[in-house]
């Protein structure tokens, strides 16, 4: 269940969309990873921070320096993390 969640918020929080600019603007807030968790599971999402540090990793190699709206920023935030 997890993974079609974390590919509907890649889906849904890439571009430009309502969830992406929410989820860029609310990253700058997150002090932990726990707190994106507990953003995402307030809109819908049922992720982990182990499924997020993954996807994070994966994302690394892929994603343009700003690109990939509010999706980009979450991977970045975690990825510091």
């Amino acid at each position: 269940m997890a993974e079609a969640d974390m590919e509907r918020l890649k889906a849904d929080a890439t571009g430009n969309t309502g969830l992406s600019e929410v989820l860029g603007e609310a990253v700058a807030d997150f002090a932990t990873a726990e707190d994106a968790v507990a953003f995402l599971a307030s809109r819908g999402f049922d992720v982990s921070v182990r499924e997020l540090s993954l996807a994070a990793a994966a994302a690394a190699r892929d994603l343009p320096p700003d690109g990939e709206g509010g999706y980009g920023a979450l991977m970045r935030f975690i990825a510091r993390q």
